[in-house]
């Protein structure tokens, strides 16, 4: 429960530095990816193949960042790398699926209104926030 906490936590400071600056920390992060570790070491809830792989999505979008030259922030990778640490592959797929949901109902809300162009870029960890916050209502 703790690492739902710390998780929840790291989110949010995240959210708004993107919404605020359109980037995050990366030392943040970090800081939360050892305290992650910390606490798996601690109180074992996932076999280390099960974070493994529950990072894996994560590295695909840092990959694909890297291949579209940036168009998907390489911040948003270390998020679902962050993410899959905490959770497993099977809940950071979950989260994938809400945050991508609840990004593209806003985006597309926004293009339908006319409040922004196809080229605006939308920060992206608000989403991921409350898709999480959406998985911790359950």
């Amino acid at each position: 429960m703790v690492g739902a906490y710390v998780l929840l936590g790291t989110l949010g400071i995240h959210s708004i530095e993107d919404i605020r600056d359109k980037k995050i920390t990366v030392t943040i992060t970090l800081f939360s990816g050892i305290l992650g570790i910390l606490l798996h070491l601690l109180f074992p809830d996932k076999s280390i193949f099960e974070i493994l792989f529950g990072m894996l999505p994560g590295v695909g979008i840092l990959l694909l960042g890297w291949l579209t030259g940036g168009k998907i922030g390489m911040g948003d990778g270390m998020m679902f790398m962050l993410t899959g640490l905490y959770l497993g592959v099977v809940q950071n797929l979950l989260l994938m699926l809400l945050s991508f949901s609840l990004a593209g109902f806003y985006g597309g809300c926004l293009f339908i209104l006319r409040r922004c162009k196809k080229s605006d870029r939308l920060p992206f960890v608000p989403f991921l926030f409350l898709g999480y916050l959406f998985m911790l209502m359950k």
